[in-house]
């Protein structure tokens, strides 16, 4: 704007020669032709822009003490145009112009070094940049330019040293260029260090650790990913980090994995009583939607090629809507702590895993039907499972979990023994998985043995092509039979259960989840036959 002005002032003042200032017509359309350069440079028209000062250079008195710098300001103005059309030798002839008249607009080095570094042209770009310096425009940027053609000249002392300077800049000048700079660092450093007989311990000292200061500035900018495939593959190159187990198997990069969830779901048939008897029964007695938030986090460590082991640990809350005593005991809450292990090694030439895992589990529910949460149990668990290749490219895992729940009350608690066999099948057009269980659980308390159980659940989940990258579907069945071995009178039950989901992702990091099922429990008693619909709406965010 203050360009305007300026422009403006010199034109209608001292500008012209007095015929021009007497002849208000001409003064009219001079007035038009310096409002048509700066709406047309705005709108980005800069042959028009040059057409108009060529127009206006005419105008000028030679003789006006103002002359000169008029033509400067007007050279000035052709120079920005030819730029920005990518005529970079003529802009720079126009720059060489403006300046030998002497006519300095506090961003002309800026612009002049711009043309001359696309030219290829360094040291001279080199100068006119740090005059932009010394003008204080775009301090930060200017010194990014001097840096990086130092660089290129391969004055790599210079070029850190003007980086370094960046980072003494206040935030609001270095913002936009102090990652980059501290990337552009690391590269330096890295070249040195390349040289060097052993260049080990250099990378590790110093390049990535210089990398990883310029992630953890912003680590969600476009540049980032390009800084971590710089750390990465030095990790790879040099082995600093164990990226694959023996057998082959990826270890987890980065190491750690946290995910938060909130969901949102409606059940129908909460305390699953049968359908003779909800005609007895207010709907909400039995039906409620609620809500369920969550957290899952996991680091992983890798001591050698051969084993790993994890914490982890989770959190989650359930809480209906309903206020019903019948659904209050629904209510719940969990934290979980757990140890995991893995073994990886070779089975006849296949990779294969071997798993350990140990955890623990605290629960708490409205068990008493009250409107605050009652410690219900804790859980200790320890599985041990075998993934073999046993059908090449699909895993097959057998599991035996031992798991002892202590209740507050001696009656509440048991202990299960369960055997899983899981088993995956890739296909051309889908991948399924299979399992299958039996597991056996065993009150503790002899008056509580009617609850003794067998149950044996079989499931098949097949997961599809994706729908026009707009979401991925599954499909899923189960089939539960449960076995009261100690009550006759209850005998067996067996629940059927079909599903669907559709899943895609909202976001870099968030997940949306759309579930579906109907359940069908059949009994040898009436009030154990029942139906229910699920429907649930689950975010994720991974992180």
């Amino acid at each position: 704007m203050s360009k305007i002005l300026i422009l403006l002032f010199i034109f209608f003042h001292v500008g012209f020669n007095s015929e021009a200032i007497a002849a208000k017509n001409k003064k009219s359309n001079t007035k038009k032709l310096i409002q048509t350069v700066f709406s047309s440079f705005e709108d980005g028209k800069y042959q028009e822009v040059i057409t108009t000062l060529d127009k206006l250079e005419k105008r000028i008195n030679p003789k006006s003490k103002k002359g000169k710098k008029i033509k400067g300001l007007v050279y000035y103005w052709k120079a920005m145009s030819y730029s920005r059309l990518n005529d970079f030798d003529i802009a720079e002839s126009f720059f060489i112009k403006a300046l030998e008249q002497k006519y300095f607009s506090k961003d002309i080095y800026y612009e002049y070094g711009q043309v001359l570094y696309v030219s290829l042209k360094y040291k001279r770009a080199r100068v006119a940049f740090k005059k932009s310096v010394k003008a204080k425009y775009k301090i930060g940027v200017s010194l990014y330019y001097i840096a990086f053609i130092s660089q290129e000249l391969k004055d790599y002392k210079k070029a850190v040293s003007f980086y370094n300077m960046i980072e003494k800049l206040p935030s609001t000048e270095n913002k936009d260029v102090i990652q980059a700079a501290r990337m552009q660092v690391g590269d330096i450093y890295l070249k040195q260090i390349e040289r060097q007989r052993d260049p080990f311990r250099g990378v590790e000292k110093y390049v990535i650790p210089q990398y990883k200061k310029a992630l953890k500035y912003d680590e969600e900018s476009k540049l980032a990913e390009e800084i971590r495939d710089k750390i990465e593959n030095l990790q790879r190159k040099y082995e600093l980090i164990l990226f694959k187990m023996r057998n082959g198997k990826q270890t987890s990069r980065p190491p750690y994995y946290v995910r938060a969830n909130i969901l949102y779901g409606q059940n129908d048939n909460v305390t699953r009583i049968s359908e003779d008897n909800k005609d007895a029964t207010e709907e909400k007695d039995y039906s409620s939607s609620y809500y369920e938030v969550g957290v899952f986090s996991r680091y992983s460590f890798y001591p050698n090629s051969a084993f790993s082991y994890a914490p982890e640990f989770s959190a989650q809350l359930t809480q209906f809507s309903s206020d019903s005593v019948s659904i209050l005991p629904s209510n719940k809450y969990f934290i979980k702590g757990a140890l995991k292990m893995n073994y990886e090694h070779i089975y006849k030439t296949l990779p294969a895993t071997f798993y350990m895992d140990f955890d623990y589990t605290y629960n708490a529910d409205d068990a008493a039907a009250e409107e605050e949460f009652a410690a219900s149990n804790n859980t200790y668990g320890a599985t041990f499972s075998e993934e073999l290749q046993l059908f090449t490219n699909n895993p097959s895992t057998f599991r035996f979990r031992y798991e002892s729940l202590a209740a507050e009350e001696d009656t509440g608690s048991s202990s299960t023994m369960t055997l899983t066999y899981e088993q995956v099948v890739l296909l051309k057009r889908a991948t399924l998985f299979f399992t299958n269980s039996y597991a056996m659980t065993s009150m503790n308390d002899s008056d509580s043995e009617s609850l003794n159980t067998n149950t044996i659940t079989s499931r098949l989940d097949a997961i599809l092509p994706s729908v026009y990258n707009l979401f991925n579907p599954s499909l899923y069945v189960s089939l539960t039979n449960t076995d009261y071995t100690e009550d006759s009178d209850k005998g067996g039950l067996s629940l059927t259960t079909l599903g669907m989901n559709l899943n895609r992702p909202v976001g870099r990091r968030l997940y949306l989840t759309l579930d579906y099922s109907v359940g069908t429990q059949t009994a040898d008693l009436d009030d154990d036959n029942y139906t229910q619909q699920l429907i649930t709406l689950n975010l994720d965010l991974i992180y």
